[in-house]
């Protein structure tokens, strides 16, 4: 399924029942009047589920409308209230009124909700005093754009071709491709890391960035908005790319992350260069002596080498920060 973290869709309440004008004679021949309410409209809510992984179904249909409620009749019988439209979302999702620009919840934990809008009230039968029965409110209709801001304890941010996606697989057992080509990922990957002690946590992958991303070079920074809850970020380098220069390309993602949102720049981050059974790597460091104000860890995930090393330092960093 393609990933999509933004979309805009126009969703409308349902309407409430029209009230049922209805009587009937007594054994004096007087009239009474006797006809039930009509049912409520149904609402529009909107739930995060930890099932739902992307917003592309809403590429599909734009449009949704809750149930409207059923028409009261006679007997003073209440008319069904019409079911509410639940439309199920990733957690992480932000919802926008879009008209307004006003940010009506973001759900973050799994089955958290919120009503966008409620439905229309039902129409008043007759039998109340004898009063003529009425018609049911009208459900409203509003534009909500819904986003997208993964939630992952750790974001694997990098070059091109810096094995970002191996090590995600490595860790997760995830099904992702690595791929030797550069932007071989279009969109995010999350995977699920397990620690010895049974302990899960999550881990995220997000598109290569190049030196020119803030200024749509590459694919962009666009899914760096996805950085919004991470609680560590590994940044990570290619050191097999021709001019090689790791404090350089250090300072080049930082200034990228830095240009998207300067927030971000304060989240706990280490240096990982993978590769490091490379002999051109080991050669390489072994005459260049890269300097980083956090720690750096070389690893390999063919070997498994600096892998251990690397999420010790994570846990104790995320265990120290929970």
């Amino acid at each position: 399924m393609i990933f999509i973290d933004e979309v805009t869709v126009q969703v409308r309440a349902g309407s409430g029942g029209k009230g049922c004008e209805s009587y009937f004679r007594r054994t004096d021949r007087k009239m009474v009047p006797n006809g039930g309410d009509g049912g409520k409209g149904g609402d529009v809510i909107v739930r995060a589920d930890r099932n739902v992984t992307s917003l592309y179904p809403f590429i599909l249909n734009k449009h949704y409308q809750a149930e409207s409620g059923h028409q009261g009749s006679s007997n003073q019988k209440k008319g069904r209230d019409g079911k509410n439209l639940i439309l199920r979302v990733p957690c992480g999702t932000t919802v926008f009124n879009k008209p307004e620009n006003l940010l009506i919840r973001d759900l973050v934990s799994d089955e958290e909700e919120v009503v966008v809008l409620k439905g229309g009230r039902g129409g008043t039968g007759n039998a109340h005093y004898g009063r003529e029965a009425t018609e049911g409110e009208r459900g409203g209709n509003l534009d909500i754009t819904l986003s997208v801001r993964l939630s992952a304890d750790i974001v694997f941010v990098g070059a091109p071709n810096s094995g970002k996606s191996s090590l995600l697989r490595y860790l997760t057992h995830s099904k992702v491709k690595a791929e030797s080509y550069p932007f071989s990922t279009q969109a995010p990957h999350l995977g699920i890391y397990e620690t010895t002690d049974f302990k899960t946590m999550t881990l995220c992958e997000l598109p290569a960035l190049i030196p020119g991303s803030s200024k749509g070079k590459g694919l962009g920074n666009h899914f760096l908005k996805h950085l919004e809850r991470a609680r560590l970020v590994f940044l990570m380098l290619e050191p097999l790319k021709d001019g090689f220069d790791p404090e350089m390309d250090y300072n080049n993602l930082r200034e990228e992350i830095a240009a998207f949102n300067t927030e971000y720049a304060n989240i706990p981050h280490v240096v990982v260069i993978a590769k490091e059974d490379d002999p051109m790597v080991e050669e390489f460091f072994r005459n260049h002596k890269a300097e980083f104000p956090v720690p750096c860890f070389f690893i390999s995930t063919q070997s498994g080498k600096g892998v251990d090393a690397l999420m010790r330092e994570a846990l104790r960093r995320l265990n120290r920060d929970a």
